[in-house]
């Protein structure tokens, strides 16, 4: 029997037609789920934010500062607005 890959179930899905693909999706997701759910071994661990941004920006930034000034710049480019 020949190998199936996913490039040949892709070209056979390709000949569907879009009711008969809507039910496969349906029917693939039910399955994928009902895996899931009965592997215990699946965690979702939620991801550390801190530690996946951690060494991208220096250690000393002040953020509030940071956050401040982007929020506020445009301020600067309207004076008219704020009677400045």
């Amino acid at each position: 029997m020949a190998e199936i890959t996913l490039e040949y179930i892709e070209e056979l899905a390709d000949q569907l037609s879009l009711e008969d693909l809507q039910k496969l999706i349906d029917r693939l997701k039910n399955r994928l789920r009902k895996s899931t759910e009965d592997d215990t071994s699946v965690q979702c661990q939620p991801l550390d934010l801190y530690g996946m941004w951690r060494g991208r920006f220096p250690d000393d930034i002040d953020l509030d500062a940071a956050l401040h000034e982007i929020r506020h710049e445009w301020e600067k480019e309207w004076p008219e607005v704020f009677g400045r």
